[in-house]
C-alpha cells in the first residue's frame, strides 16, 4: 500500500507559516500591480508573494522541488518577471506554481493568501 505511490507529496517539509504583508508598506510597492511580486522570509526557503490578478495572490515557498535538499536549490522570478526558475538545477515555474521545463516535476510548494483590507495573510 504505501510504496506504490506517493507521487503527489511534495517533497518540500512541512513548516508552520504564519506570514502578514502590509500592502502600504514601501517594501511592497511592487504588489501594486498584476504580476508583481516580493520575497518575504517564512516557509522553509523564503516565500515569493505575487499578485496573479485584481483580487488574488499567490505565495510559494522558494525551495525547488528538484532535490529539494541542495543547498542551491531556491526559486526566484527571471528578470523577465514572467516565471520563475531554479538557476542551480534548471527547473522553470509558471506563474501557478506548475513545472514546465527542467528537471523539477512537482509543483512549488503552495500557501494559502487571504486579504483584510491592505493586509495579506499567508498561512498554511
Amino acid at each position: 500500500m504505501g510504496c506504490a505511490g506517493d507521487v503527489n507529496v511534495s517533497p518540500i517539509p512541512n513548516v508552520p507559516v504564519e506570514v502578514e504583508v502590509n500592502l502600504n508598506d514601501i517594501d511592497n510597492v511592487a504588489l501594486k500591480q498584476i504580476g508583481g511580486f516580493i520575497y518575504v522570509a517564512g516557509g522553509v526557503r523564503g516565500i515569493i508573494v505575487y499578485r496573479l490578478s485584481q483580487n488574488e495572490y499567490k505565495a510559494y515557498d522558494r525551495n525547488c522541488t528538484f532535490q529539494s535538499t541542495d543547498a542551491c536549490a531556491i526559486v526566484s522570478f527571471h528578470s523577465s518577471g514572467f516565471y520563475i526558475e531554479d538557476t542551480c538545477c534548471g527547473s522553470v515555474f509558471d506563474v501557478n506554481g506548475f513545472p514546465t521545463g527542467g528537471p523539477a516535476e512537482f509543483p512549488l510548494k503552495e500557501y494559502q493568501v487571504s486579504r483584510a483590507n491592505d493586509l495579506l495573510f499567508i498561512t498554511n
